[in-house]
């Protein structure tokens, strides 16, 4: 028997702000400010910082964010008290100086060969110089990733490294309220790009199209690029996380999409719906729908500050067992500049490598994604539901306020 439409309203409670009143300087302020505080809070006096979003986070700029991720072309130097060195790829120094006060010119060693370890040493001489100028000669380093030569160029200058994700996940788990205004603004976008995929879903479309669809939406908003190609439909929804094929849609299928975007100022858009192609669903998919949507709802209820991540899992809703074994891996992340961590896992799940529960409790302004994926082993379709939230003294508020698919909560 299916549970009543839930009366929950989808409507905003976040005020989106025109762009023109967001200020950026407080913006990088705000954020440079809780890294560097975090920096200290875990005795690290300076961070070397390859991550793009952890970059962006210290700096204010992105430069070529998808290239740059994977080719260690650009870092920064963040001393726990002063202002950060943006070692930035030589073709873009210029856009950097429009906002970081020192700029430098990158080493790299990537495509090297033979060549790469020389760079490298060059590198850790520069990066050494660049401690000695700050007063940090001998401090250790603590960094978020290396290549193999950057690490080994390190050791043999003697500089020690550390580990700087606990300073960094601690910084950006707590959202500044300028943060909070662009996450606002980007639920619109957020909205208004699953508005233009629905209304593209008929037969005979193919699931690369209606990726395009998504794409277009987001880009004509000012948002900066979609970070998977997850658009499935029919047998594709079953298990998830197959992404975009030539398939056609045809009568009768759903059709899954995660937004997965980094939106405007590179804040992620992170939200799943599942709709239907035609206008009579079959009780399956019904059943299944609401699964995923009862289990969604109730972590929502379950959200407000102080509950603890342990306590969060073992009070969400469970699913019923035919389901349990193609589960989402996670029940929460958190978002920001990327998706991000530490999640929520299910705490009895035994598939793979044992996920850790961390010690962490939920927090004003944390950003949360509650995510449910709910499909039968074999089965020829699946649901797959996802809302994105602020953490608020009074519970969850959602920042993407798009509608689920009414068609698949009534009865016919």
């Amino acid at each position: 028997m299916l549970s009543a439409m839930p009366d929950r309203p989808r409507v905003s409670e976040l005020r989106v702000p025109n762009l023109g009143e967001l200020d950026f300087a407080a913006l990088r302020a705000g954020r440079l400010a809780r890294l560097q505080a975090m920096l200290k809070r875990h005795d690290m006096p300076v961070a070397l910082l390859y991550n793009t979003a952890n970059v962006r986070y210290a700096t204010g700029v992105d430069v070529m964010a998808i290239w740059t991720a994977g080719t260690f072309a650009r870092y920064c130097l963040v001393p726990a008290e002063g202002v950060p060195i943006l070692f930035e790829y030589s073709g873009s120094m210029h856009v950097s100086q429009k906002i970081v006060r020192d700029v430098r010119p990158a080493y790299t060693w990537r495509y090297g060969g033979y060549a790469a370890r020389d760079k490298a040493r060059e590198w850790a001489r520069s990066i050494r110089a660049a401690l000695r100028e700050r007063g940090l000669e001998g401090e250790r380093l603590a960094v978020d990733k290396l290549d193999t030569p950057g690490f080994l160029a390190l050791q043999e200058e003697n500089i020690a490294v550390v580990d700087v994700g606990p300073a960094t996940v601690d910084a950006r788990e707590v959202k500044t309220p300028e943060e909070i205004q662009l996450f606002a603004v980007n639920g619109s976008i957020g909205d208004a790009m699953l508005a233009d995929f629905e209304a593209a879903i008929r037969p005979g479309i193919r699931e690369y199209e209606l990726l395009a669809v998504l794409s277009d939406a987001l880009l004509r908003r000012q948002g900066e690029g979609l970070f998977t190609r997850l658009v499935a439909s029919g047998t594709n929804t079953n298990p998830w996380l197959t992404e975009a094929h030539d398939k056609l849609v045809m009568p009768g299928d759903l059709v899954g999409v995660d937004t997965d975007a980094n939106g405007y100022e590179g804040y992620v858009i992170d939200v799943s719906r599942t709709f239907l192609c035609g206008d009579r669903p079959s009780p399956e998919q019904r059943e299944v729908y609401r699964v995923a949507l009862d289990c969604v709802n109730g972590m929502f209820d379950l959200v407000r500050p102080g509950l603890s991540f342990e306590e969060f899992a073992r009070k969400a809703p469970r699913l019923p067992e035919a389901y349990v074994a193609q589960r989402y891996p996670t029940m929460v992340h958190q978002a920001g500049l990327e998706d991000e961590g530490p999640g929520i896992p299910y705490p009895d799940d035994e598939r793979g490598p044992r996920r850790i529960m961390p010690e962490r409790e939920l927090k004003e302004n944390m950003v949360l994604c509650l995510e449910c994926y709910a499909g039968k082993v074999g089965a020829p379709f699946g649901v797959k539901l996802e809302d994105q939230v602020l953490v608020t003294k009074s519970g969850a508020r959602l920042i993407c306020t798009y509608p689920y698919e009414e068609k698949l909560l009534t009865r016919s």
